[in-house]
């Protein structure tokens, strides 16, 4: 004896579901519900989500949350970075002019002492004496000194000089220059000449 299986349909006008023999697939009958003719069809089975489509949801989800939590982190990060680098960097350095050249020689690279008068022992010969520095990188060739020499009013009584071949760079020169005059009681630098 043979069994048809009874099958769900549902009815194209009111979605009403009832039981039909499978032998009636593709017929039409009236739907128990509402009355009206339909097809009898197999139901539509009811979407059941999918497990791994519901998993990939929350992955995405997951995914999203920390992106952007990685990049607000990122951004607060750098924030910070910049407020410490404010706060510890020095403040900027302010373009200043090149220190002004001391001494009336510093131009020319050399550094001057004062300058004394000096009597050489046993002798009636009188020297002006004082020191020279080279503060250029380079050697100074042919260096000659000229003073000025004064007397006790402060008047200009005459001149001396004297000569070195080579000043070597940060070398300091002491000089002696004879002074001929009798009156005279100070001296002062006057010139430094190079020849090259």
């Amino acid at each position: 004896m043979t069994t048809t299986k009874d099958i769900r349909g549902e009815c194209q006008h009111c979605g009403g579901q009832f039981d039909f023999s499978a032998e009636q697939v593709g017929l039409t009958g009236n739907c128990p519900h509402c009355g009206q003719p339909t097809e009898l069809l197999l139901a539509v089975p009811p979407e059941v989500e999918s497990p791994t489509r519901t998993k990939a949801v929350v992955f995405i989800a997951v995914a999203v949350v920390i992106g952007v939590g990685g990049w607000i982190g990122a951004q607060l990060a750098i924030k910070r970075a910049k407020r410490m680098v404010g706060q510890e960097a020095p403040p900027a350095a302010v373009a200043t002019p090149p220190p002004k050249p001391i001494g009336p020689f510093a131009a020319q690279n050399f550094q001057v002492s004062s300058v004394t008068l000096e009597s050489a022992s046993g002798s009636r010969l009188v020297y002006a004496r004082g020191a020279i520095t080279n503060t250029a990188n380079q050697q100074r060739f042919g260096v000659k000194v000229e003073l000025d020499l004064f007397d006790t009013n402060g008047q200009r009584v005459g001149g001396a000089s004297d000569y070195t071949g080579v000043i070597e760079p940060d070398a300091e020169w002491k000089f002696r220059a004879m002074v001929v005059d009798a009156k005279a009681a100070s001296a002062k630098i006057a010139a430094i000449k190079e020849t090259k």
